[in-house]
């Protein structure tokens, strides 16, 4: 058993954490009473199985208020409901700070300190203050995360965790959310990076972590906030986030969002436009079952940005960061829609039965332009008049995804030891299809460096099915969290999976248009053990596995078909501080994610397969502040070194020159501050910097191209007009710097130029 002081600070600091807001649940602080009724976890209609809420939607600093003038309400309820609650949410957001607070990104509720993993929580307070928009923006915050530009034929949001792709780790609420879109901020309550192997809590994928957004919930308080941006190069954002209580255990919360800009270009060429909105409707809010049902749409109408080819080894100089060299005929057009029911059954005991079924489709379609130099062009002869060429980059498909998840949490004493434990399931159903446009010109018309042409051109953009697969998952786990004495904690999980995949390939011609399948079982394991001799710091070791199946991507060929899942894992060793009485969390840690079977150019001629016999590993080391220093500074810092290698590649010599380099997006420095002060009831102040060594694209380990290292500073100036109104300033990339975040093999895409926003948020 815990020491009671040490159990009293661990409370009374989630209490403080959820009181700021940090959080839209109280699982650590919830205490309700009531009678139980005969059922049990076993006899549970199955209904009740099929619905599902995450523990993340529990209300804020939930407390049980017996009816008036029934001394015995707690105790006469009969399973089905609890007292009536009274639900106490902080209503603004500047009293919150930077800090993660309660989390369940390891699918139970707890401290980040709890979780003997890297954890790094971007939170809505931070989001608002930076001005982030999107998720790929708000990621800059997380050092250990680089981008990638259509990796494998990919569109969306592509991301590298460590060195190793992410493109399959995004998750929204603890479930995947694996389709190709862009994603956008507006109804994020926080993002949730968890570092390093995880397939014991989320399956397939996870090599380098995984990436976690946890939506906003509906709350027992009826309250409402407008925000509209204007900004340089015709940026406007209008977003409403409307919460109406509308019964003692009910709420409907509405979240809005329409953002345009002209993007990228002194011909003002490329553009977004996109519109989304969530409806979240939630009752039984505090009682024994608890329900959701919300609704997610995003559609983003965008001429998209493909940056330009690289040059002798460097992304392109100027005045190709000036410039946008696609067509005005352009498009990327892309499209979520999901539905969400969720049901929560709590017992008396504290245990819960948390069951989430998801339904989402999701469509891309797009025609982009990628541009280079004409042939024979170096630095020295480049001049205005030079001649770009242009060709297309189409792409196009749907997704459907159904996903049922399943987690039952209880608190047991065996042999006198406290034992939190986790019992879940998930079964998950992904059916992608892509498409391509057959009657598509290559090329597009040529243009120059100095005065780029973006006349739009025809095209048929009849689309026609060449690939689709399907894809189908059971996924079956536990968790046992052990207090081996008052200061020592043992983790340990396991679990099994099973992926099968059917890839059919009618769309494409012979040979290439048979169809392939495969099936893999596969064990994960989790072990950690951490140290809490006070309340305030934590020390910790871990051990994690992960898996990668040769359809992560929707895709196999004839070798990869046949070629068993490759292995990873993860070693770690950390600390974790709580400082200033609390306010101030500090972390670090020291971790190596190996890669130690994986697939190669070397085939199996036996069994006409790769082998896995290729092997690359990343050392890192990460330190981490995040909270606030004195009533009026808010601080949120990191801090990483990575060092890449790969180990062991193909026998073929272009494998051979691969061994001892870095694998690419795996910069070996990383830094990033922001920081605001107050300044009287009025004014607050504040900024910081991202910062990326020489960074290089994934997949070429052996080219020469390189982006050379930069730093980017932001700023912000805010001004309180009232107790509900403010006007806040944000400039972007103060000192107009020509960095590049976004690579691939064949181009290089600037970051953003210098921008300057002005938001009026207004609460009511």
């Amino acid at each position: 058993m815990a020491h009671p002081s040490a159990r009293a600070a661990r409370l009374a600091r989630n209490k403080k954490a959820l009181s700021n807001g940090a959080d839209n649940f109280s699982a650590a602080t919830l205490s309700i009473t009531h009678t139980p009724s005969s059922s049990s976890p076993a006899l549970l209609p199955l209904g009740a199985l099929m619905l599902a809420v995450s523990v993340s939607s529990w209300a804020q600093n939930v407390t049980p208020t017996p009816s008036a003038g029934d001394a015995n309400a707690t105790s006469s309820i009969q399973g089905k409901t609890l007292a009536p609650v009274t639900v106490k949410a902080a209503r603004d957001r500047e009293n919150q700070t930077y800090q993660s607070g309660i989390t369940s990104v390891g699918k139970v509720p707890v401290a980040a300190k709890d979780i003997p993993q890297s954890l790094t929580v971007v939170n809505e307070k931070l989001i608002h203050d930076q001005g982030k928009d999107s998720f790929k923006s708000a990621l800059e915050n997380v050092i250990g995360i680089t981008f990638e530009a259509g990796e494998g034929g990919r569109v969306g949001d592509n991301i590298r965790l460590r060195g190793f792709s992410a493109a399959g780790d995004i998750y929204q609420d603890g479930m995947r959310d694996i389709a190709q879109y862009n994603r956008d901020t507006f109804n994020v309550e926080r993002i949730e990076v968890l570092r390093g192997a995880a397939s014991m809590l989320f399956g397939r994928g996870s090599t380098g972590g995984i990436i976690n957004q946890v939506s906003k919930q509906p709350r027992l308080i009826t309250e409402h906030e407008v925000n509209a941006t204007l900004g340089t190069d015709g940026y406007q954002r209008y977003q409403g986030d409307f919460n109406f209580k509308l019964a003692d255990d009910a709420a409907l919360r509405i979240n809005a969002m329409a953002t345009d800009s002209d993007g990228r270009g002194d011909n003002a060429g490329a553009s977004t436009h996109r519109r989304g909105l969530a409806l979240d409707y939630r009752f039984g809010i505090g009682t024994a079952n608890e329900f959701q049902i919300s609704y997610y749409h995003l559609h983003y109408n965008d001429k998209p940005d493909w940056g330009f080819a690289w040059l002798n080894g460097r992304p392109a100089p100027s005045p190709t960061n000036k410039y946008w060299y696609g067509l005005d005929s352009d498009f990327q057009n892309d499209k979520a829609d999901a539905l969400t029911l969720s049901h929560t059954h709590r017992w008396a005991d504290g245990s819960s039965l948390k069951t989430t079924l998801r339904d989402g489709y999701y469509s891309r379609a797009m025609w982009a332009t990628q541009s280079s130099f004409a042939a024979g062009t170096t630095i020295g002869n480049l001049n205005d008049s030079t001649i770009v060429n242009r060709r297309t980059n189409a792409k196009a498909g749907k997704e459907h995804h159904t996903f049922l998840q399943t987690d039952y949490l209880t608190s047991t004493n065996w042999f006198g030891r406290k034992n939190s434990i986790l019992v879940g399931g998930e079964y998950a159903v992904e059916n992608s299809s892509r498409s391509t446009y057959p009657q598509l010109i290559a090329t597009k018309p040529p243009t120059t460096v100095g005065n780029p042409g973006s006349a739009g051109i025809a095209g048929n953009t009849t689309e026609r099915i060449a690939t689709s697969f399907r894809a189908t998952t059971l996924g079956l786990y536990v968790q046992d969290t052990i207090e081996l004495t008052p200061y020592w904690k043992l983790v340990g999980g396991l679990r099994m999976d099973n992926f099968k995949g059917d890839f059919n390939r009618d769309g494409n011609v012979a040979p290439n248009n048979t169809p392939l399948s495969r099936s893999d079982s596969l064990l994960s394991k989790r072990l950690g053990v951490m140290f809490q001799p006070t309340p305030e710091v934590s020390y910790y070791a871990a051990y994690g596995t992960s898996f990668n199946t040769s359809g992560d991507l929707y895709q196999f060929d004839p070798q990869s078909a046949n070629t068993a899942p490759e292995s990873s894992r993860n070693m770690e060793i950390g600390a974790k501080w709580e400082l200033y009485d609390g306010d101030l969390s500090f972390r670090t840690a020291l971790a190596r994610t190996e890669k130690y079977n994986e697939r190669n150019t070397d085939i199996d001629t036996a069994n006409n397969s790769y082998l896995l016999s290729g092997k690359r590993h990343t050392d890192a080391l990460e330190f981490e502040i995040a909270g606030r220093i004195t009533p009026q500074w808010d601080v949120f810092a990191g801090l990483g070194f990575l060092k890449a290698v790969i180990d062991q590649s193909g026998s073929n010599p272009a494998g051979q020159l691969e061994v001892g380099q870095n694998p690419g997006l795996s910069p070996s420095r990383q830094a990033t501050l922001f920081t605001t002060y107050r300044i009287g009831d009025k004014w607050r102040v504040g900024g910081g910097f991202t910062a990326v060594s020489q960074n290089k694209p994934a997949n070429s380990v052996t080219s020469t191209n390189r982006a050379p290292g930069y730093v980017k500073a932001d700023a912000l100036v805010e001004y309180r007009i009232s107790e509900g109104s403010s006007l806040k300033l944000n400039v972007d990339n103060l000192f107009d710097k020509v960095y590049y975040n976004t690579l691939y093999r064949g181009f290089a895409a600037p970051g953003d130029a210098r921008s300057v926003r002005l938001t009026l948020t207004s609460k009511f």
